[in-house]
């Protein structure tokens, strides 16, 4: 997942997307877009994943290529 961390951070570099906030969702390791707000799971495939300027990551799971993910499930413990 770091390879994912290090090729959102030089995408926002490139494109001009530091501290804009938002998340840049990448699949196979490929950057597909960025987006200002994590939402809409059924827009994406299962397996991308979004990563925002912390390095916070969250994965889309279930669903199908065809209709969509169902959900964004971060990938690491939600804090209490």
């Amino acid at each position: 997942m770091t390879d994912n961390v290090s090729a959102a951070r030089r995408w926002r570099q490139q494109w001009g997307y530091v501290g804009r906030r938002g998340v840049v969702v990448l699949f196979d390791g490929e950057v597909q877009s960025w987006v200002n707000k994590l939402r809409n799971p059924e827009n994406w495939q299962p397996g991308c994943v979004a990563v925002d300027e912390n390095g916070k990551i969250w994965t889309t799971v279930a669903g199908t290529a065809s209709t969509g993910a169902l959900m964004w499930l971060p990938n690491e413990p939600i804090p209490d």
